[in-house]
């Protein structure tokens, strides 16, 4: 087995994809230090900083001391401490749903949702560039499965034509994409959904407090907040703490509790970790300056990337893939930019198709200008050195 495993690893390197894990310090919510230097990150999901804010810190110091430092049980056991009933309480009502249920994170809760839901007689249509949790999940369920292009809606209906009448549909699809940055038009969807009778399952994982005047999501974009079957999405992204949820009516909700294996068989999320995302969601629903703080940040810097020349797809929001190509021209340009202090990583095949190598750069609500223009001035140079502008 060593001997398959060291010449597999020895093709990855040749093709320049090979990883390594970068244990680092955070000093910040923008800055991080590796290997004894600084860096400003340029790579955090945390899109409104909330990670770091006092008052969301201060609500996970407050509970441990009462709740402990974990719960050390299933939530089927004893791990249902009252803390998710507000939590789920609470998500639910921001988001427009019925009822609320949280997993450990948004991998279990998708592979939950779906293998759950979703038998081997359906078929389930899913987009081209989904997440790997989805791909996953849909795997686990045993459903046939049918991909059309991405974001094509023409093609999705095309497929739904020739499929089966009498089978159970689900399209399953991320609102924001997670390496590309681009939104799914969630208007089209449901008109599918209402004309085909389609069951539509969404991951709002990177939409979650981002998109939309109050922060809810792309449904919120749209006008059609609690309108799908099912939403998916995380307090580990905007909402700066852990864990996900899974959002729909009591039917679908009860039938989890009682089904889904990821929610039964997972040790529960520690009490402050709890508190943290009730904390960030109190905050974001009240406070929608943090919110159009980091909107005025994206706007700026995808201005000036645009102005440099580089490519960055048709991405919205604080995503912003800047378009390599080759595997290892990426990784070139990740090891110049941490030259100049900027911590940015290369994402490669298999995450993304072969020949879409790119830097995945994420704007952050902490972000100073000066930030901004020592980042800028950093990729303009790489860029050029690369080739690319």
């Amino acid at each position: 087995m060593r001997e398959r495993l060291r010449d597999h690893l020895q093709t990855i390197r040749d093709a320049g994809n090979y990883r390594e894990v970068k244990y680092l310090k955070p000093l910040s919510s923008t800055r991080v230090l590796f290997q004894g230097r600084e860096y400003l990150n340029l790579c955090s999901n945390s899109y409104l900083s909330l990670h770091c804010d006092p008052r969301v810190i201060g609500a996970a110091k407050a509970i441990v001391d009462g709740y402990g430092a974990g719960t050390c049980s299933s939530r089927s056991v004893s791990g249902s401490i009252d803390l998710y009933e507000r939590v789920e309480e609470g998500i639910a009502r921001f988001k427009g749903y019925e009822r609320a249920l949280i997993f450990s994170n948004g991998y279990m809760a998708n592979m939950g949702i779906i293998a759950t839901l979703i038998g081997k007689d359906d078929i389930i249509f899913s987009d081209a560039l989904n997440h790997s949790s989805l791909i996953d999940s849909i795997r686990l369920s045993g459903a046939k499965t049918v991909i059309y292009r991405h974001l094509d809606m023409a093609d999705l209906e095309d497929r739904l034509k020739e499929a089966d009448p009498g089978a159970f549909k689900f399209v399953i699809t991320e609102t924001v994409f997670s390496m590309d940055g681009d939104v799914a038009p969630l208007d089209e969807i449901y008109r599918l959904k209402q004309e085909y009778g389609l069951t539509v399952i969404v991951d709002e994982a990177h939409a979650t407090g981002v998109f939309g005047e109050k922060g809810r999501g792309v449904e919120e974009v749209y006008g059609l907040s609690g309108k799908m079957d099912v939403q998916m999405g995380t307090f580990g992204k905007a909402l700066g703490s852990f864990g996900a949820f899974a959002l729909s009516d009591s039917l679908v909700i009860e039938y989890l509790i009682n089904r889904a294996r990821t929610f039964m068989y997972t040790t529960a999320l520690p009490a402050g970790t709890l508190a943290a995302a009730e904390a960030a969601l109190r905050l974001i629903e009240d406070d929608r300056s943090i919110k159009n703080r980091l909107w005025e940040n994206i706007a700026y810097m995808r201005q000036n990337l645009r102005g440099m020349g580089f490519d960055l797809k048709e991405s919205e929001g604080p995503i912003v893939p800047i378009l390599v190509g080759e595997d290892a021209t990426a990784v070139k340009m990740q090891g110049m930019l941490m030259e100049k202090g900027m911590f940015l990583q290369a994402i490669r095949p298999p995450t993304v198709p072969s020949g879409t190598s790119r830097l995945r750069l994420t704007v952050v609500r902490d972000l100073t200008r000066d930030d901004m223009d020592q980042a800028l001035e950093a990729l303009s140079d790489t860029g050029r050195k690369a080739g690319l502008v």
